[in-house]
């Protein structure tokens, strides 16, 4: 994401394990546990930009049973201090 340009910055990853699809490259260990070790990325971009991602990800770094979604954002904002313990809602939509 960050090698992409411009750089993509403000997304999300988090350690994950899949039960679906790619057993037949897994590890023992995998295999054993019964599911595999993956990774989940969850960024808020433009639509645009989402497919352009994809396209990139594709191409430099074809990654075998990869899954996607694309879903609409019906907000998106921040909590965002507000000089003390209160705090303001910052939003756009």
């Amino acid at each position: 994401m960050l090698s992409i340009e411009p750089p993509i910055g403000g997304f999300t990853t988090w350690s994950a394990e899949g039960h679906g699809h790619g057993f037949e490259k897994a590890s023992f260990r995998e295999r054993v546990r019964g599911r595999v070790d993956r990774m989940v990325l969850v960024a808020v971009v433009p639509r645009l930009q989402a497919v352009k991602i994809l396209e990139t990800i594709a191409s430099r770094a074809a990654i075998p049973h990869m899954a996607y979604w694309i879903e609409p954002i019906e907000a998106f904002g921040r909590l965002v201090p507000a000089g003390g313990e209160d705090i303001s809602v910052e939003q756009r939509s």
